[in-house]
């Protein structure tokens, strides 16, 4: 073997490692991006779910529901605001059970804040959940495991609960 080969292998080999550096680093810098996306869209997620509770309660103390029904969403409005970390996202499934449950008047401006809001939450989580998937895919990946590029963050969840949005208000 010539010297001429011998600098041809350390070129090869430097470049290979000049690539794979490059190549964790825009990884890293890529999941990064995405756990910041990440963070930002659980916020969002959790500001719409306070939304809709607040638009519930405000439809629940506006008068145009029926006793029973104001207390049964008033009530569920109010857990799903004082939820905790643990139970928020049960409170939110029970809130979308109220709603379900009770019979919103067909106009008004507290019903179309609240349809409005309902579907606000569901774009969020869909949104929450597209982005964690994204990032928990990319960190699946072997060479991040092994080179450690997700650092100490922890991993996202996706999040789950029942936020389905009447199709037609019943009577």
């Amino acid at each position: 073997m010539g010297t001429a080969s011998l600098i041809d292998i350390a070129v090869v080999v430097v470049m290979a490692i000049l690539v794979l550096g490059l190549w964790l680093l825009w990884t890293a810098n890529r999941l990064d991006k995405l756990h910041l996306r990440c963070e930002a869209a659980r916020a969002t997620l959790e500001e719409q779910a306070l939304r809709r509770a607040v638009a519930a309660q405000e439809l629940a103390s506006s008068g145009t529901l029926d006793i029973a029904s104001a207390v049964l969403l008033s009530d569920a409005a109010a857990a799903a605001r004082e939820a905790g970390a643990d139970a928020r996202w049960q409170a939110e499934s029970d809130l979308t059970s109220a709603l379900h449950i009770v019979v919103l008047p067909a106009d008004g401006a507290e019903s179309t804040e609240l349809s409005d809001a309902s579907r606000r939450l569901t774009m969020a989580r869909r949104i929450h959940n597209d982005v964690a998937a994204t990032t928990t895919t990319l960190r699946g990946r072997r060479l991040v495991r092994r080179f450690r590029l997700g650092g100490r963050a922890p991993a996202p969840q996706t999040i789950a609960f029942d936020d389905r949005v009447r199709s037609e208000t019943r009577r």
